[in-house]
């Protein structure tokens, strides 16, 4: 009758009997004060392992199956290894292994125009305790690893404890039901402010943190900081001499750097990728007010789906005028003529102002690969730019030195061409020991050398190559994907605020991805003795899992509402040098570990063929004088070594041989003299070659 009736509890609601997860979203988070002085959130490892983020193995990781395997894993690595190594270890690796099931959150506070003394940390993590006498037994455990630490009240009945690191308190609350661990620690800390204080927290819908936790990590379940710069700040200030804050902070302030509101640094998912990312909230205010915030709205068309983009986007006649307000307040006025005087002798030179420069190239410089090459592309004032062509086609001591510019029209397209020499090379060869006849030809060759650009326009871009045929195939090239819909999509990069931005594609995929961590899970259940069941675990197939390139990128955004350099990748940064995460270690690993295996059988070949080869001078010496070869013994060779066994004499009397205790090496290797030729030769008798040196082979 039980039996029916769980079968039909698992059929109806599913949901009352799936495994529960060994990791939950962090949720201190949601109650954190607007006065906060910071945050801090470290992820569970179990959660980092196997924990379902939203990235492109999270339908793997949220599986039944895989949610029983990797539970099975815990339990193992708990059993074990955990517990045989008690004696060894320090309770709190216990602690984060196998009790806690989130990350741990930490909120530092502090009151209003207090000293930092007085912060207190508030603390709260989910464990698996399910009895206050559990919780008692493990703190006790904790206090015979730790001297300094204390108890100076065990949990109650009612989960109130409080533990002691001269100077600091440490209070603490386990409830039963919820298994939430909350703690207070600070010098000032007493029981009636820890509790008014977790009484007081209530959930908050807006707060300065959340925009920045959401950039990097919505699963909330990574790692991730937050820093209340307009709390710190003040108190740095505060431990600094006055003499040096007195020259210091006016200049801060001119560029607005005291209105730094936070700053965050954190490693999550986010839009189903993974990002690293270092974040700054900061208004435009002081001197940055002259330097407009980065506005991208790429229109350009790759031909075909782009492999890899790069862009540069730099406002430079805005930021050059920027700077030269910045240069009028701050620069001495000898300074400030020089510099004017350095601009006009450039449009003296060049026929053409900086500023005329600037405008013709404009703002955006864009590099990328398609599926026809590669191209950069720039977009910027082309009536300007053709009143450059021409200043640069009319100026006689450029066309001297060797620039040419022409234009050519093939099927009603106009491409243009850009021929530049080498202008840096000194026009006379300098005197010195070298044959300067030799040099002097040798800087001529060099000369020759030209620096080719051809480009044509396209949808206001200029659109350049290294030769000619890529254009011509460009136009030619029937699939059309825009840049800027290739990166947002499936790249899932938004680099509308990017100063400059990378994003490519690689071979690392979310299938390749999955077949790594399988094995890095098949790996840390050996490790842990677990017994597992692999053929359990979903296929590919079945989890529609996309045979697509995994994206990997680079920006640095620059927005009104602050800076922020950011990573995107698949689920590890460390994939960037194709390493790092369980996955992908899990990938070397099918790899090394074979590799090793092979590498320790060739070890121990070795030391059959040197065991081999000092036999032979006494071998000879005995054949030369008695015509026949003696047995092992006779010479006082070894017959074995510590991997090899059985070193004898032939049958055939003109050799000898070797075996190995490593079942995994059959065969023999053999050493043989030929008398003829007085030479010794190694071979083998049925054994794999890769394990043989060159020598007997």
């Amino acid at each position: 009758m039980n039996k029916k009736f769980i079968l039909l509890i698992a059929l109806f609601f599913p949901a009352l009997v799936q495994s529960a997860p060994l990791s939950e979203p962090a949720s201190l988070r949601e109650t954190i004060p607007v006065d906060a002085v910071g945050y801090l959130r470290i992820p569970s490892p179990w959660g980092v392992f196997s924990a379902p983020k939203g990235n492109s193995l999270a339908g793997a990781l949220a599986h039944e199956q895989h949610v029983q395997q990797i539970q099975n894993v815990e339990a193992s690595v708990y059993q074990n290894i955990l517990k045989r190594a008690e004696a060894l270890t320090h309770p709190v690796l216990t602690l984060v292994f196998h009790h806690l099931r989130s990350p741990i959150e930490a909120i530092v506070l502090l009151p209003e125009n207090a000293p930092p003394p007085f912060a207190n940390i508030l603390i709260s993590a989910k464990l698996n305790f399910t009895s206050i006498e559990e919780v008692n037994n493990f703190l006790k455990k904790v206090i015979a690893k730790t001297p300094t630490l204390m108890i100076t009240s065990e949990v109650s009945p009612t989960g109130y404890g409080a533990l002691m690191v001269e100077p600091v308190s440490i209070l603490l609350h386990y409830d039963v039901n919820t298994q939430i661990l909350k703690m207070m620690g600070g010098m000032m800390a007493n029981q009636a402010l820890f509790q008014q204080t977790f009484e007081s927290l209530v959930p908050v819908k807006l707060h300065p943190m959340y925009d920045l936790e959401n950039r990097v990590d919505t699963s909330h379940q990574g790692h991730f900081q937050w820093f209340n710069l307009q709390r710190i700040l003040p108190i740095v200030f505060g431990f600094i001499p006055r003499q040096f804050a007195q020259e210091v902070v006016p200049k801060l302030n001119k560029w607005g750097l005291l209105d730094i509101r936070g700053a965050a640094f954190g490693w999550g998912v986010r839009d189903g990728k993974g990002r690293l990312s270092v974040m700054i909230d900061a208004p435009r205010t002081g001197y940055r007010e002259f330097f407009p915030a980065i506005s991208n709205n790429f229109s350009l068309i790759a031909a075909g789906t782009p492999k890899s983009v790069f862009s540069l986007s730099i406002p430079t006649l805005e930021w050059l005028n920027g700077f030269e307000k910045v240069f009028e307040k701050e620069a001495a006025p000898e300074e400030l003529r020089d510099y004017r005087l350095l601009k006009e002798v450039f449009k003296q030179k060049l026929g053409f102002s900086v500023e005329d420069a600037l405008q013709a190239l404009g703002s955006e410089i864009i590099g990328f690969v398609d599926e026809v090459g590669g191209f950069v592309a720039i977009r910027g004032d082309k009536q300007r730019l053709q009143e450059i062509l021409m200043a640069l086609k009319n100026n006689q001591e450029l066309l001297k030195s060797g620039l040419v510019y022409e234009t050519r029209h093939i099927n009603g397209k106009e491409y243009h061409h850009l021929v530049m020499p080498q202008w840096l090379l000194p026009e006379e060869v300098p005197p010195g020991p070298v044959n300067n006849e030799v040099v002097a030809f040798l800087m001529e060759l060099i000369s020759r050398f030209k620096t080719n650009i051809y480009w044509m326009e396209e949808d206001g871009y200029l659109i350049s190559a290294a030769i000619p045929q890529m254009l011509l195939d460009r136009q030619q090239h029937l699939a059309r994907v825009p840049i800027q819909q290739w990166l947002q999509q499936q790249q899932r990069q938004d680099i509308r605020s990017s100063l400059f931005a990378i994003s490519t594609t690689s071979k690392i995929n979310p299938r390749n991805l999955y077949y790594g961590y399988l094995n890095m899970l098949n790996m840390v259940a050996n490790l842990a003795d677990a017994n597992i069941d692999m053929f359990a675990m979903p296929t590919v197939t079945e989890l529609n899992l996309p045979n697509i390139d995994g994206t990997y990128g680079l920006q640095l955004d620059i927005a009104d509402s602050g800076l922020a350099l950011e990573l995107t990748f698949e689920t590890h940064p460390l994939e960037f040098i194709g390493m790092g995460s369980m996955a992908t270690i899990g990938i070397l690993a099918a790899v090394a570990i074979p590799a090793y295996a092979d590498y320790m059988k060739k070890s121990k070949v070795a030391e059959g063929i040197g065991l081999l080869g000092g036999i032979k001078t006494l071998a000879e010496e005995h054949f030369i004088s008695s015509g026949s070869f003696p047995e092992v013994e006779e010479i006082g060779s070894p017959t074995s070594g510590k991997y090899t066994k059985n070193i004898r004499l032939l049958d055939t009397k003109d050799g000898y041989s070797a075996e190995f205790n490593d079942p995994g090496i059959s065969g023999k290797l053999i050493l043989r003299y030929d008398a003829n030729t007085r030479k010794w030769t190694c071979t083998h008798e049925g054994m794999s070659e890769k394990y043989l040196s060159s020598y007997c082979k």
